[in-house]
């Protein structure tokens, strides 16, 4: 807490803001490693390797742009 305290004195801001900051950044940090979680799996159950993904994404994108004219 004394940390914490000392990082809001140096940023001149209250306590609860550096904690909610943080507290915000953490859940952020959480969806984010869950949704990377989700796409690794889907990744593994389609066979899809990290060297396809610049081809499917020019695929996709070839097709979005071909539905829109």
């Amino acid at each position: 807490m004394a940390e914490l305290q000392r990082a809001a004195d140096l940023e001149q801001r209250s306590l609860e803001e550096v904690v909610e900051d943080a507290v915000e950044r953490y859940v952020r940090l959480k969806r984010r490693e869950r949704l990377y979680a989700y796409g690794e799996g889907q990744a593994k159950r389609l066979g899809i390797k990290e060297e396809d993904v610049p081809t499917l994404v020019k695929e996709i994108r070839r097709d979005t742009s071909a539905r829109g004219r």
